[in-house]
């Protein structure tokens, strides 16, 4: 009986021992190692929409915090479950994916949106405007530049708040090409997905101009060589034109128009109108670029001033012809026309009418303003003091490629030849009366009366 019980003890005492070595370590009985993501490991979602976490097997999920992100569906899919995140505020979070008593976390990061970079425009030669659209959860923007379109960013600026979709980048270089994108950022830092489309700025080099300095004209850019005048141009101008009706004076180029009255009769004497036309042709012609004259105008009834510019090669219309600034035979002077004429387009009974865009300045004929029209290799566009007025664009009037082969409406591809005068009378001009001019002389019954143009500066940038 007792080897029995001794036998017995034993056995009892080996099941024991054989039962405990069975049990699992406490450690592994928790372990997540059963459960396999096959696709989302770690999402990046922009805010509003949504992400997807594929995993093997019938699986739950559930986000920490619902203020961030949420499940919105789960679907299953043959052997594998579909799980779709959607981002409700920019955040960090988590989602719990089980598979039975398994689980895994999946780190969730809800981004803001992209945004779009709508323009990048010079405001001065060497500053810059961006503007950009409003991003949804954004809590600031990243502004980045470079030399290359390619490579080479560097963050210049960090907007911060959602609503400032703007950024001024002064002190640019003159002559360079700037390259632009910006980037969306909000809350713990973290920024949208992608960098918006990159735009460019391209700032001007002054190459060519005359500030009128001294009391001579500088013969060396400007000169009057054929400028006469006579027959009207076509236009039945009255004036002819002569050196002697103009001066450099107080840092301006002052052309003098002047006219005789015969009193007595109420008309203006015949062949008595006299100004002076100048031009850069023969001397300088000029490609590409932006072209500014500041001027004031004159206002004497008659007066038609102009600064503008001609082709070198072909004759009138088929050169082309820019007019930046003119003035018309309107009482006020305040409306400015910016005219282009082509082979097509040059307001004779022939032609398609003219082309051309009014600036309104009401002070055009008391104070200064600058004129400008940027030649661009397919448009040209037209400014006053820095203020957009119209473009010409030839892809507007074929219909067939951008126009710019065509030099019935485009023949701006050839250098041009840089002219400042001031008509009187004519097409333009109108009538001729002593109305906002100035006396300045009388002889019996015959008045003489004056009015001035002043060109402060005209400049060439490349």
């Amino acid at each position: 009986m007792k080897i029995f019980r001794r036998v017995l003890s034993v056995v009892l005492a080996s099941v024991l021992a054989l039962s405990v070595g069975i049990i699992p370590p406490k450690s592994t009985v928790t372990t997540d190692a059963k459960v396999k993501i096959i696709e989302g490991k770690k999402l990046n979602i922009t805010i509003g929409k949504k992400g997807e976490i594929i995993v093997k097997g019938k699986a739950k999920a559930k986000v920490a915090s619902k203020k961030i992100a949420k499940v919105t569906k789960t679907k299953k899919q043959g052997k594998y479950t579909l799980i779709y995140v959607k981002g409700k505020k920019v955040g960090k979070t988590s989602v719990k994916v089980k598979v039975g008593k398994k689980s895994k976390k999946v780190k969730v990061s809800v981004v803001p949106a992209n945004t779009s970079l709508k323009s990048a425009t010079l405001t001065a030669d060497t500053t810059a405007k961006l503007t950009w659209g409003k991003a949804k959860g954004a809590s600031g923007y990243y502004v980045y530049r470079s030399t290359s379109y390619s490579s080479g960013y560097k963050k210049i600026a960090t907007v911060k708040g959602g609503s400032k979709t703007s950024y001024t980048n002064t002190g640019l270089s003159l002559g360079v090409t700037y390259y632009y994108k910006v980037r969306t950022y909000g809350a713990k830092s973290l920024k949208s997905k992608e960098d918006s489309a990159v735009k460019k700025v391209k700032t001007w080099k002054l190459t060519w101009s005359d500030e009128f300095n001294g009391t001579e004209l500088d013969t060396t850019k400007w000169n009057n060589e054929g400028a006469t005048g006579d027959g009207g141009y076509g236009n039945q101008e009255l004036q002819n034109y002569q050196m002697e009706y103009s001066e450099v004076n107080d840092g301006c180029f002052i052309i003098k128009p002047q006219f005789d009255y015969n009193a007595a009769t109420g008309e203006c004497v015949d062949k008595r109108y006299f100004s002076t036309k100048i031009w850069t042709k023969g001397q300088h012609y000029f490609g590409y670029g932006k072209f500014e004259f500041r001027a004031k105008m004159p206002k004497g009834c008659g007066t038609w001033a102009a600064g503008w510019m001609l082709g070198k090669n072909m004759n009138w219309p088929y050169c082309g012809e820019i007019d930046v600034f003119e003035t018309t035979k309107q009482p006020e002077k305040t409306k400015i026309p910016m005219s282009v004429h082509t082979g097509k387009f040059n307001g004779m009974p022939t032609s398609k009418g003219n082309k051309y865009g009014n600036a309104i300045v009401p002070t055009a004929t008391t104070a200064f303003h600058t004129y400008t029209v940027i030649r661009n290799e397919k448009t040209l566009d037209f400014y006053v003091d820095g203020k957009y007025i119209w473009t010409y664009d030839p892809s507007m009037y074929t219909t067939q490629g951008d126009g710019t082969d065509d030099y019935m409406i485009w023949p701006f591809n050839q250098d041009m030849y840089l002219i400042l005068n001031c008509a009187i009378g004519g097409t333009l001009g109108g009538d001729v009366a002593p109305t906002y001019w100035t006396k300045i002389a009388t002889s019996g019954n015959i008045e003489t009366y004056q009015d001035k143009m002043y060109v402060d500066y005209v400049r060439y940038y490349k």
